[in-house]
């Protein structure tokens, strides 16, 4: 049962943030791997490849994400999804964290091949875990998450849905510049399969997660004042 407390309230949005700080470093890691990125990455990447070498504006990845995700929550608003707490947070801390554990090399890296997927697998379930600890707090889907909701109310499957947007944006990124190599393999066909395995372990359902949105929150709050 959720609590509606500001006490309650202060400690899910505190296990959001520091969910949404060990997913980034998750993917720092799966970046910083070398072996090549997940679709989303290999196209904030892209984008900011062709920012530098256009109009010499240096754009860290995460910025990219943080931009990119603005606009989804546009696109998503538009189709009259409602949007959480988390939501926001997703767009703004995520790259933030990004761009912080990449600027002070926070994150692990090595020539040796071998372990380079080791810090990969590594980064998945750090990831994962993150995940987890993002989503139970209920008040919220990430962007894309929420539009992959909106397009399968309107008849768009959810594989579908995400399979197609995903792919857009790793060959965009790809002609970009981004970097695609069995890293993206990897991800594509196995990062699914880890989360399911560490939401195993902790006995977390997703079927069963009811997000609060933004609304909701607020009436919730002003009730208990």
């Amino acid at each position: 049962m959720k609590d509606l407390s500001i006490k309650g309230y202060i400690k899910r949005v505190l296990l959001v943030v520091l969910g949404l700080a060990l997913s980034a470093y998750g993917i720092g890691m799966t970046i910083y791997a070398d072996l090549g990125l997940a679709p989303w990455d290999v196209f904030n990447q892209g984008v900011s490849i062709q920012l530098q070498k256009h109009f010499g504006i240096e754009v860290m990845m995460g910025t990219v994400s943080q931009v990119t995700c603005a606009f989804i929550i546009i696109i998503v608003l538009l189709l009259k999804e409602p949007i959480g707490i988390s939501t926001i947070l997703d767009t703004i801390l995520f790259g933030g964290f990004l761009n912080f554990f990449m600027k002070h090399n926070l994150l692990p890296s090595t020539e040796i091949y071998v372990m380079r997927f080791v810090i990969l697998g590594a980064g998945f379930i750090i990831w994962a875990i993150g995940v987890y600890m993002y989503m139970q707090p209920q008040l919220g889907a990430g962007p894309r998450d929420s539009l992959m909701i909106a397009f399968a109310k309107r008849g768009v499957s959810v594989s579908i849905a995400r399979n197609s947007t995903e792919l857009f944006a790793l060959i965009v990124g790809w002609i970009c510049g981004g970097k695609v190599g069995i890293g993206t393999v990897i991800s594509v066909f196995f990062i699914g399969y880890v989360l399911q395995i560490v939401f195993k372990i902790v006995k977390f359902d997703a079927t069963k997660i009811k997000n609060e949105s933004i609304i909701e929150t607020s009436k919730n709050i002003f009730r208990i004042q």
